[in-house]
């Protein structure tokens, strides 16, 4: 069984670095051709060009998909292995259809470690160096934008709320500071705008007004333009979706509790992309196990049909995979749940064909 494992083995990880291989060639072309025209206008150097962008952009886009190419490997040269009737012959040989899974096994259990430690702790260093360089050379930079309702809680009972904030102009739109202790008001106060002032670091209010409540007395206070000192900069507002590809899982953990204490709304967005870091690559032991439940049944269209039902397969998967996130990033759903929802269906459905696979 030695030998025979080595040759699934073999095969198995040959088919998947061509795979990637032909996927990251493709990418690169595509790439290069959206981006060509912004490397020239900003005369982006060469070297930089191979080494700080396409050097870790390559990692990037091979580990996005990488579970689901592993998934078509498997489907490919399986589904060979059984038109040969190569499957058929180790089966009738006395190779139990369970001992046959086991080189499977051990492959996709490496490639999911491997995948996961490059997602945790590799991954994001060169994300960080790859964004970088979109922001000095290519279109990465234009995304920058106004962002909305951000929620900040810098005491016990203080909270700090703006509607808007333009990155450009470092100027909030909509602002608001209040302490709220049993349920009651005590004091709040609001801003049309508010300005960074880099030379002061402070905030200027502009068309400010103080309401402080003194018994059943509120008291109120208005003017034009005030600076005042609070415990977040420009910084907290700058933090683009984007920006958590560039943190290390370590890193994003303790970014996640900061903004929880902060009050910060939009956190399920780096929840999600913690989890995922690892339920992606474990959905490659999952996928492995449908790929050859699927292929070892000898049919007659040959292995056409095995790589249009793989193709179908993979689409289904990044369609509930998007489903679960925005469910969880927009409504109630528990950013877990979300991440692991995709592996759980496939879960069931990786039981169901193993127990109807031939044997």
């Amino acid at each position: 069984m030695k030998i025979l494992d080595r040759y699934i083995i073999q095969k198995f990880i040959v088919t998947f670095f061509f795979a990637i291989f032909l996927l990251i060639a493709i990418a690169i072309v595509i790439d290069i051709t959206e981006k060509i025209d912004d490397f020239i206008s900003n005369q982006a150097p060469l070297y930089e060009v191979i080494v700080h962008y396409y050097f870790n952009f390559i990692p990037w886009i091979g580990l996005m998909l990488a579970p689901l190419f592993v998934f078509v490997s498997v489907v490919y040269f399986t589904s060979r292995l059984t038109t040969n009737t190569e499957i058929i012959c180790m089966l009738n040989g006395g190779v139990s259809f369970y001992r046959l899974l086991v080189p499977y096994i051990f492959t996709s259990i490496l490639f999911a470690l491997l995948f996961a430690y490059y997602n945790h702790y590799i991954l994001p260093k060169n994300n960080k160096t790859r964004i970088h360089f979109e922001e000095q050379y290519a279109s990465k930079k234009d995304k920058k934008k106004t962002s909305i309702n951000y929620h900040f809680q810098i005491g016990r009972d203080t909270f700090i709320y703006t509607q808007s904030f333009d990155m450009y102009s470092n100027t909030g739109y909509r602002f608001s500071i209040e302490k709220i202790k049993d349920f009651k008001q005590l004091y709040k106060l609001s801003a049309d705008n508010i300005l960074w002032d880099s030379t002061k670091h402070q905030w200027k209010l502009l068309n400010w007004k103080y309401r402080q409540n003194v018994g059943n007395i509120d008291k109120v206070q208005k003017g034009k333009d005030t600076f005042m000192t609070l415990p977040i900069g420009v910084k907290e507002y700058e933090t683009q979706t984007y920006d958590i590809e560039a943190m290390t899982t370590k890193e994003l953990k303790k970014y996640i509790v900061d903004q929880i204490h902060k009050g910060n709304e939009n956190v399920s967005t780096y929840k999600i992309e913690a989890y995922r870091r690892s339920a992606v690559p474990f959905s490659t032991i999952i996928l492995t196990l449908i790929a050859v439940a699927m292929t070892t049944r000898k049919v007659r269209n040959g292995m056409g049909i095995y790589v249009v039902i793989a193709l179908l397969l993979s689409s289904s998967y990044i369609v509930i995979q998007q489903f679960s996130t925005v469910f969880a990033t927009k409504g109630n759903l528990d950013p877990l749940l979300a991440v692991w929802i995709p592996n759980i269906i496939y879960g069931f459905i990786a039981i169901f064909l193993l127990l109807r696979a031939p044997k």
